[in-house]
């Protein structure tokens, strides 16, 4: 997933208060969260799927929308 569609299908929506992302990783503040990461993000260099960013994102993505991890582990 690129960087574009990251941002297409995250930004301008409303999540709930508190995502759990992970059992160690909880966003109090999605908002803030979600622009972190994706400056962070931008100014990775490397491959991007070895970013950390780029993996949190993607487990947020996960947290808001679980139907996606379905699809995601039968692919």
């Amino acid at each position: 997933m690129t960087i574009d569609e990251l941002k297409s299908e995250l930004l301008g929506k409303s999540f709930p208060e508190k995502v759990t992302i992970s059992p160690d990783q909880v966003v109090f503040d999605v908002e803030l969260f979600l622009k972190t990461q994706f400056i962070m993000l931008e100014l990775w260099k490397k491959d991007i799927e070895k970013s950390p960013a780029y993996i949190r994102l993607m487990r947020f993505r996960e947290a808001v929308n679980p139907k996606l991890e379905d699809t995601a582990a039968t692919s």
